[in-house]
């Protein structure tokens, strides 16, 4: 069979927690179980018509891969050993390394814009002699250390690499729904293979990078995610005209005023200071507690929100308000 495009045909379709190394059984992952298999078959790639130019598939016929087996199709070959798939390569989250035995003892490279991140183990965050508990949402978040990842996504338009915006040693925070918990063996510098718990995500779902003290505890906002807004605002409760607040009228999407305190990159028409009008809903409406640097140099905890720039209806002019 000839594959075509950025597709892979990969055998076997095994659950990871089957998968043996060293002794070391790696359990069932998350909500998400996650499969291994063995590249089979590479894609043709494709031509990039823009640049001339060919790009390849980024993978190796038998190359041991981590993946999720939502994503692949069930592939009939004659004479095949074990079941077959076909799926993209971008679906692909790690190689894995083996020995001679074909044991599984470390992790060779993780793909795309995948990172494994290394859990705080300390869920509170020391800021200037005061306790903060880690940063909180509706859907809670967690924080860590990226420990590996990928080389990023390539961009057609550019036929270009899209980096991770995240670098390996650097504490981020992320909602745990949507991450995957998964259990490798790791090698260490002296040989050792010891068996260690990350979190496998996709940059693009880092909602903050921080920066960190010589401790490693959370001092204030290195970047958020891509083409969004950081704000605050007074109050998001619903209030008469006058001034009285309301229960009942304290429902989704009512018009709120924020002002920016950090922009992500990408953003186009917003800058720190920007006084806003965004619709108050529950895709926008992630609030957090976190350090934000001050115009005085200092960290303080202050509660936030984080919306889309294109959530913006309006900007404010300085004697203007809702």
């Amino acid at each position: 069979m000839k594959v075509v495009d950025f597709n892979i045909l990969v055998e076997e379709n095994t659950s990871i927690n089957k998968l043996v190394s060293g002794g070391l059984v790696l359990p069932n992952i998350g909500t998400l179980p996650m499969a291994y298999g063995r590249v089979v078959g590479i894609g043709t790639g494709r031509v990039n018509k823009k640049f001339n130019q060919h790009v390849s598939v980024n993978l190796n016929v038998g190359d041991l891969i981590v993946y999720n087996p939502g994503v692949v199709k069930p592939i009939k070959l004659k004479n095949a050993k074990a079941p077959v798939f076909k799926m993209k390569q971008n679906e692909a989250i790690m190689v894995l390394e083996e020995d001679g035995e074909n044991n599984v003892v470390g992790v060779k490279k993780v793909l795309q814009n995948y990172m494994l991140i290394k859990r705080t183990t300390d869920d509170k965050v020391s800021l200037g002699g005061l306790v903060i508990p880690e940063i909180k949402r509706s859907i809670d978040n967690i924080s860590g250390t990226v420990f590996m990842q990928g080389p990023g996504t390539y961009n057609p338009e550019t036929n270009t690499v899209i980096p991770c915006h995240c670098n390996i040693g650097e504490k981020v925070s992320f909602a745990e729904m949507s991450s995957i918990q998964i259990t490798l063996p790791i090698k260490g510098a002296d040989g050792k293979v010891t068996k260690e718990k990350f979190y496998e995500v996709p940059d693009s779902l880092v909602d903050f990078v921080f920066d960190t003290d010589e401790k490693g505890n959370m001092k204030s906002i290195i970047k958020i995610k891509d083409k969004h807004v950081l704000v605050t605002r007074d109050s998001s409760e619903k209030k008469t005209s006058a001034g009285i607040y309301v229960p009942e009228l304290d429902t989704e999407g009512h018009l709120v005023e924020a002002e920016i305190i950090f922009v992500g990159d990408g953003v186009e028409h917003s800058k720190v200071g920007d006084r806003i009008v965004y619709i108050d809903a529950k895709e926008n409406n992630k609030e957090y507690k976190i350090p934000v640097k001050t115009a005085s140099g200092l960290s303080s905890n202050k509660k936030c929100y984080m919306i889309p720039e294109t959530d913006i209806e309006a900007y404010l002019e300085d004697d203007e308000a809702l």
